[in-house]
């Protein structure tokens, strides 16, 4: 006979010793993601070893053949994780839901800032999207739409408002994403020759909040003088 699910009313409620497994578990599973994020940053998703990945992650091989079906499926499990990491730095700082109309230079410049600071936390995700992004691929694929896409929808749609109501440059969205994504990563992304070029203590919390502000000013203009009239 079938063992009734776990809803049943006869279903036992877990033991200690139970719920000790599950959060080894839980937390082997983390370790492989978080090693997985970290092996394919660094050698792409053809170049990254599960081996490597594994030993990264402080435990063995058929542990990743136990948490997940197969390589492609860690790869999702990395990419969605570094992802979430991103939403949840940025998740004081959304303009999404906005109206058009409150939509403004000053919410703008805060995403802006959010952002910068928060890749300077992540460089992976955008190491992950270089490895990925140079050829079209399935996997390219998946993270436009599950990812990329819906990004890039809303800073288009805010600087889009911005635009038309003459409150920033007459720049073409499109261009003004890349440009953004660019600037506020390459610091990061090329951290070794940062530290080569600027000491290996340039890229500190000054520098990152210098980068966000100067990125505000780049963007969006000047902040207006204290007393005088603002654009929004």
């Amino acid at each position: 006979m079938a063992d009734p699910p776990a809803s049943s009313p006869s279903s036992s409620p877990p033991t200690s010793a139970t719920r000790r497994r599950q959060a080894r578990a839980d937390a082997t599973r983390l370790a492989l993601i978080e090693a997985a994020v970290h092996e394919f940053a660094a050698h792409g998703f053809e170049g990254a070893s599960t081996r490597a990945i594994a030993t990264r992650a402080g435990t063995h091989q058929p542990q990743i053949n136990y948490h997940f079906e197969s390589k492609d499926e860690l790869w999702r499990a990395a990419v969605d994780h570094v992802f979430a990491k991103l939403d949840a730095a940025l998740a004081a700082h959304q303009i999404e839901g906005l109206g058009a109309d409150e939509i403004t230079r000053d919410r703008l410049a805060d995403a802006i800032r959010a952002i910068v600071r928060a890749v300077a936390q992540l460089p992976e995700l955008n190491r992950i999207m270089i490895q990925e992004a140079t050829a079209d691929s399935d996997r390219l694929a998946w993270i436009v739409e599950r990812h990329t896409r819906g990004r890039y929808d809303l800073l288009a749609e805010a600087w889009g408002s911005l635009r038309r109501r003459r409150l920033v440059a007459d720049i073409d969205e499109t261009v003004v994403y890349y440009a953004l994504i660019g600037a506020s990563t390459l610091a990061y992304v090329n951290a070794p020759e940062a530290r080569r070029l600027l000491g290996d203590h340039a890229i500190d919390d000054a520098f990152v909040e210098a980068h966000a502000d100067g990125l505000v000013t780049m963007f969006l203009g000047p902040e207006p003088a204290a007393g005088g009239a603002s654009a929004d």
